[in-house]
């Protein structure tokens, strides 16, 4: 299920094509019918991840460097750490958020596989 989500594919069954934009995702699979906002505040996952991996990135462009350059010479100037930041803090979550949307799709699919009466709900 977590490749199929790495590819943005339906974690349930493969099928691609689950988005109409790239930061519109379609409510159901096309192949399987299956309903991806599960209820109510489903993709509140998908923020958290997104959000994990935005601060990973501002840490590896822009804190972790920084600590280096300012450890061997305490005088360096910020800026170009603080350009590392911006792009970690607000390019890297626009560029992931689809994959963080079928990755929670995923999680919660191992967690909570489909039950008996969500069928009904598909088309």
């Amino acid at each position: 299920m977590l490749r199929r989500a790495l590819l943005k594919r339906c974690p349930l069954c493969g099928a691609g094509r689950l988005f109409t934009g790239w930061f519109r995702m379609k409510e159901r699979c096309p192949g399987c019918g299956y309903r991806f906002e599960r209820e109510e505040g489903f993709f509140l996952g998908a923020y958290v991840i997104n959000l994990a991996i935005a601060q990973g990135m501002v840490i590896l462009l822009a804190v972790v460097p920084l600590i280096v350059r300012l450890a061997g010479d305490p005088d360096a100037s910020i800026a170009p750490f603080i350009v590392g930041g911006v792009i970690g803090a607000v390019v890297a979550p626009m560029i992931f958020y689809p994959w963080s949307k079928t990755i929670w799709s995923a999680f919660d699919l191992m967690l909570r596989p489909v039950s008996v009466e969500e069928p009904a709900d598909k088309r």
